[in-house]
């Protein structure tokens, strides 16, 4: 009870428009309810990773959110000084009211650099056209890929992109059985991986999530050296 006095005492009570001070949002305006959303205003909401999309997020030139939710990291994306290109797809039909309301509030709602797709995961049966729209996106391409267990079929359906382009990925996984199928696919295609797991804090501050495994993959494939060569 106390808890839920101090959220409504802070930010009020109910769904609206929220400038967020702290963490990876910070300075974007997004639709929140403190009752079940007070970690994106606090920058606590997955911010195990937020040191990896900053580094990420200054060198991209496009970015690809595969299980955009409510739009948050597609803001963001937008939000950075050399995105030229950012697609968002989301197969769950209610999170587009919110997606949009969050591109209206911040000024992306007619941004011609963002293409939605409705309906659909990157690569599934009912998306023909896009994987040949990414092999005309500017370099390198950001992807963060959450969609609750379907990671494993995006990887695959995308592995000759991983080959030909320079990509940058951050994969999000909800088994360990996933996580060790998503990181043996990014490293076959020459990705240098790395795990991010739950931070020792969230004992303390936990994000109550329905399923017990939570973890990312970041994965980069190295830049090779160019060597001259003496003729």
């Amino acid at each position: 009870m106390l808890k839920q006095k101090l959220k409504k005492a802070l930010l009020g009570s109910g769904r609206r428009g929220r400038r967020i001070p702290f963490g990876l949002y910070r300075g974007l305006t997004l639709s929140i309810d403190p009752a079940s959303e007070m970690g994106l205003w606090l920058g606590s909401y997955e911010a195990e990773t937020t040191p990896w999309l900053r580094k990420a997020g200054t060198r991209a030139r496009s970015m690809v959110d595969v299980g955009s939710g409510y739009g948050e990291m597609t803001a963001w994306a937008l939000h950075q000084p050399n995105m030229e290109q950012v697609l968002a797809y989301d197969s769950k039909a209610q999170r587009w009211t919110i997606f949009r309301e969050n591109m209206r509030l911040n000024g992306f709602a007619d941004d011609s650099r963002l293409k939605s797709f409705e309906g659909y995961f990157l690569g599934n049966k009912e998306d023909s056209d896009s994987l040949e729209l990414l092999e005309s996106m500017p370099e390198p391409i950001l992807f963060k890929i959450d969609i609750d267990g379907g990671e494993e079929v995006v990887l695959n359906n995308m592995r000759p992109l991983l080959d030909s382009r320079r990509c940058l990925l951050l994969v999000e996984t909800h088994s360990e059985p996933l996580d060790a199928a998503c990181g043996n696919i990014l490293r076959s295609a020459g990705y240098h991986v790395q795990s991010i797991g739950p931070a020792w804090w969230r004992s303390f501050l936990s994000e109550r999530r329905p399923i017990g495994f939570n973890q990312w993959i970041a994965a980069e494939r190295p830049v090779r050296p160019v060597v001259d060569r003496m003729i």
